[in-house]
């Protein structure tokens, strides 16, 4: 057989040799250029780093690595400055392909189409599922970015890992939660229905102690009191705890938790998030709980 290397190309393999590396050269630049994706929502932001996929650039980065912790966000990542209200004259400058944001909170989606197509994603509604939505909006985020396969690995590996601790969980004593963060020495938020961790905790097959009001974001603000009224409550309280000098005082003592020593502190998990953080704070919660 002949050695066919040794013959020059015709014109018509080298054009299309020419066109098959312009139609790889084009998809390459398609997919560089999909990859600059602004995330204005921490919760969106997690939930594109559990796709494998990290924005260009997200709100309030340094903040994120404080109180998201994980999934960790690049040092590469360009910060753009508040949630509430990002540096829009950045943004544009960066001309990213999508932005997404949550419906609700912040810059409005309509201000935003006008720099880049836009996902603006609900979490926190009046219908009070953000677990929920959560899933909706990964499996959403997901398809824009090509990663459907690895929105049903996490989905499945998070549905699996909840029923872990439920199962690690079947001795627990069964006592309801009141889960706080403290706002500062006498006032808290406590997390009810509509909240993602009540979501989670239901999933858990464990009560909420909380069952007055709260906001569209499923918390409620109020006082030391609130404590003391569920007495018979697990408190289990998001780091940082409260200060030194309530908990070495007599009112704190006097608190029912307290002084029955059912008190929990677990690390921060961010309570506005999408399934990572569901997904940390069941971990986290379980392994508090099996301990209790």
């Amino acid at each position: 057989m002949k050695n066919r290397s040794n013959y020059p190309l015709s014109r018509r393999t080298f054009s299309a040799g020419i066109l098959t590396f312009l139609a790889t050269h084009t998809l390459a630049n398609a997919h560089a250029s999909a990859s600059k994706i602004a995330a204005l929502d921490w919760a969106w932001a997690e939930t594109l780093l559990a796709l494998d996929v990290s924005p260009f650039s997200a709100t309030e980065t340094a903040l994120y690595r404080e109180r998201v912790i994980t999934p960790e966000l690049p040092s590469s990542v360009i910060d753009l400055g508040l949630r509430s209200w990002p540096n829009i004259e950045l943004l544009k400058s960066l001309r990213p392909d999508l932005i997404i944001t949550q419906t609700g909170y912040g810059v409005q989606a309509t201000s935003l189409e006008a720099i880049a197509p836009t996902l603006s994603l609900p979490l926190f509604t009046p219908q009070r599922h953000p677990l929920q939505l959560a899933e909706e909006g990964m499996r959403t985020i997901a398809t824009r970015v090509s990663q459907d396969r690895r929105a049903d690995d996490y989905i499945a590996s998070f549905n699996q890992n909840l029923s872990d601790v439920r199962q690690r969980l079947r001795s627990y004593d069964g006592l309801p939660l009141l889960i706080v963060k403290f706002a500062d020495e006498r006032i808290l938020d406590i997390y009810g229905a509509g909240s993602l961790f009540h979501d989670v905790i239901g999933r858990l097959g464990l009560s909420n102690a909380w069952t007055g009001s709260s906001n569209s974001w499923g918390f409620s603000t109020a006082g030391l009191d609130a404590i003391a009224m569920n007495a018979q409550a697990r408190l289990v309280i998001l780091e940082p705890g409260p200060p030194a000098a309530l908990v070495d005082s007599d009112l704190w003592r006097a608190i029912p938790a307290v002084r029955a020593n059912r008190v929990l502190s677990i690390p921060p998990t961010w309570v506005f998030g999408g399934m990572p953080s569901a997904m940390r704070f069941a971990t986290i919660l379980g392994k508090a709980l099996e301990n209790a």
